[in-house]
């Protein structure tokens, strides 16, 4: 599950040409105001004790606002795979802030086609070739022009990075909500390197990906902060070894890294390097120890540390991304799991809610 989320970078997927029904015109009661930023706290406060499908799915209603989203998920069954090479699609659930949830179609786990701003204000969803950007607190509906691809929400969710191929590296453009505007960015991307943060509609961070068969984990990650309008750059550095001893940032392909949250953040997986000892038997393998460290993508100042629960009874413990000031971690086991918030200045757990086997989870901001 870690690298399906970190490497590929999904968000959802498959909703288009799923036929969804519509409810009747009755008043939410998740209206949600909109003025002030919203908490991971607030996102989260309703859900329920255990997440699990409504008997009756009811499909998002277009005609009246439902509040912000605190979540999307799936659960996926292996026992749909079949040998022809197409990809399975499961139904994907919108959970909003109050509890409440809706179906919002199918989708598969490789092509990104559902996401939600950071705020949990605006709902993307891709449909007939085309990108459609939803406002949870409304009515509202915003098209991406054809041909752009969504690939970054900013950190405030008062904008989206928008990608354009052209040639070798990509043409950006910045899509402004609400009112949907596109504006075209100095800064292009290249192939390379992994994108992090969106911060503020403003800066883009960024990491550079090794790939190829001598690629290493690496002891320390630089990572690029750029100014979307061609203005002056900078970078701040992720060192693990001055946080958790000697280790190296996994795997070797990619960095398993990520970035957002308020204040903007980036987190990697390290695990120690430990060598074998001379002479020792060979045993049964044994899972080394992870954990989480952080960078303040302002200031450059450690954003602190969380050691990963790897092995404990079945169960362990997966980075999802970020909301707000905590890291937010699957606790998985093998009947159940649980989504679990973490504090990491303190350390301090809260869980969020029960899961059933097989849930996949995407995040606001994801």
């Amino acid at each position: 599950m870690w690298l399906v989320v970190a490497l590929t970078g999904v968000l959802a997927a498959g909703a288009a040409g799923v036929t969804i029904g519509r409810t009747g015109a009755t008043r939410s009661a998740a209206l949600a105001k909109v003025a002030a930023p919203v908490t991971a706290r607030e996102l989260f406060a309703g859900l329920p004790d255990r997440l699990s499908p409504p008997a009756t799915p009811t499909a998002l209603p277009d005609d009246r606002a439902v509040g912000r989203g605190a979540l999307l998920y799936q659960i996926n069954d292996p026992d749909a795979l079949d040998m022809t090479g197409a990809l399975p699609r499961w139904p994907m659930y919108l959970v909003t802030a109050s509890g409440e949830q809706f179906s919002v179609g199918l989708a598969d786990i490789v092509r990104a086609s559902q996401a939600l701003s950071p705020d949990g204000r605006w709902f993307a969803q891709r449909r007939d070739e085309q990108w459609w950007i939803r406002d949870l607190t409304g009515t509202a509906e915003r098209a991406v022009p054809p041909g752009y691809e969504l690939r970054q929400w900013s950190t405030d969710g008062r904008s989206l990075l928008l990608g354009q191929p052209s040639g070798a590296d990509e043409a950006y453009a910045a899509f402004t909500l609400p009112g949907g505007e596109v504006r075209p960015l100095a800064l292009r991307g290249t192939s390379g390197r992994k994108m992090l943060a969106f911060i503020g509609g403003r800066e883009l961070a960024t990491v550079e990906v090794k790939v190829g068969l001598n690629a290493s984990p690496r002891r320390q990650l630089t990572i690029a902060i750029q100014d979307v309008n061609g203005g002056s750059a900078r970078s701040v550095s992720l060192d693990t070894t001055h946080q958790v001893g000697p280790g190296d940032i996994r795997n070797a392909f990619a960095p398993l890294v990520r970035g957002g949250g308020d204040p903007p953040t980036a987190w990697a997986l390290v695990t120690p390097q430990e060598d074998v000892p001379a002479g020792k038997p060979a045993g049964k393998p044994t899972v080394p120890p992870m954990t989480l460290v952080g960078v303040d993508l302002r200031s450059g100042l450690s954003a602190g540390r969380i050691d990963l629960v790897v092995v404990r009874g079945g169960k362990a413990e997966t980075f999802l991304g970020l909301a707000g000031t905590e890291v937010i971690l699957q606790d998985l086991a093998v009947g159940a799991g649980e989504l679990v918030a973490v504090n990491p200045v303190t350390g301090t757990r809260r869980v969020l809610s029960s899961l059933p086997h097989r849930t996949r989870v995407i995040l606001p901001g994801g």
